[in-house]
């Protein structure tokens, strides 16, 4: 199970999308890829706020065909890892290293359901006892 942070995802959308990316999406198996609430959340986001400043729906068409295509897929913030994103939270904190409150929603999801993250921003999630992998990076 690897479960895509938004700046995974929303490569794809992009005119010209990283090569290694298009690659690394060539290898997985599509059902092993999962989104979770926090990451949905910042793509309606997104999309609504082009919508709102330009009027156009293009991106709210695109937020609908990810949550058709993930259905079934996208895992929620409940259980243990609300309780797991406040521990994440105050242990990065008094290691001078804050994570955001999206980043630590993130991660305490992943690792409720033991699964791979993939992130541009592996940096982000370091120290938290997760997977990670980032796709922008040749496969070594």
């Amino acid at each position: 199970m690897i479960v895509l942070d938004t700046n995974v995802l929303s490569e794809g959308d992009k005119p010209q999308p990283d090569r290694l990316v298009l690659q690394w999406f060539r290898r997985q198996d599509p059902l092993a890829l999962y989104l979770c609430g926090p990451v949905t959340m910042e793509q309606s986001y997104g999309a609504e706020r082009f919508h709102l400043r330009t009027g156009s729906d293009r991106y709210l068409k695109t937020f609908d065909r990810m949550i058709d295509r993930f259905r079934g897929r996208i895992l929620e913030f409940s259980g243990d890892a609300p309780a797991a994103a406040g521990r994440l939270r105050a242990v990065r904190e008094r290691a001078g290293r804050p994570i955001s409150v999206n980043d630590s929603m993130i991660a305490a999801i992943c690792l409720a359901h033991g699964a791979t993250l993939a992130t541009r921003n592996a940096r982000d999630f370091e120290g938290l006892g997760l997977k990670l992998v980032n796709p922008f990076e040749p496969a070594g």
